[in-house]
C-alpha cells in the first residue's frame, strides 16, 4: 500500500465544510476524476471515475462517521481506504486534513507514477474543494 497526506485551510464555518464533503454525490463538482458518486443502503458508495480515458468503478463502505470531525471509508476491492478530518480554527476557518492509503497495482502499473498522479489528484481535489466551497456554489 501507498499514502498520500495532504492539508488545505478552508473559509468557512466547519458545519459547512463537514456538509459538503459528506454530500458524496456533489463530488464531481471539485473531484476532477470523479464522474459520479451513488449513494446506497447501508453507508456504501458506488464510485464512477475516468483516469485517462478508461473508465473505472468501485464500491465503497463509509466506516466512520463523526459529524464536524471526521469521515472515513474503504473500498470493497481493497483499492484505497481514506480518511478526512476537520478541525475548527476559527468562526469562518476550517483545517481539512486528507489522509488516502491505497493499492498502487489497483490502479496502475508503475507504482511510481502512480503515487505521484494520486499526489496530484488528492492536491487538486483538496484545493477545487477550496475554491467550490468558498464560492457558495
Amino acid at each position: 500500500m501507498a499514502f498520500v497526506d495532504n492539508t488545505i485551510e478552508v473559509g468557512a464555518d466547519i458545519r459547512e465544510v463537514y456538509d459538503m464533503w459528506t454530500a458524496f454525490e456533489d463530488f464531481p463538482s471539485f473531484m476532477e476524476v470523479v464522474e459520479r458518486v451513488d449513494l446506497v443502503p447501508e453507508d456504501s458508495l458506488h464510485w464512477v471515475a475516468v483516469v485517462e480515458d478508461d473508465v473505472i468503478e468501485w464500491d465503497a463502505d463509509v466506516v466512520d462517521h463523526v459529524p464536524d470531525q471526521s469521515v472515513a471509508w474503504k473500498a470493497a476491492d481493497d483499492r484505497e481506504t481514506g480518511k478526512v478530518t476537520f478541525e475548527k480554527l476559527g468562526a469562518d476557518r476550517t483545517k481539512v486534513h486528507y489522509q488516502l492509503d491505497y493499492d498502487p497495482e489497483a490502479w496502475g502499473c508503475d507504482a511510481a507514477a502512480v503515487h505521484r498522479w494520486m499526489r496530484r489528484r488528492v492536491d487538486k481535489d483538496l484545493k477545487a474543494f477550496k475554491s467550490f466551497i468558498e464560492s457558495g456554489e
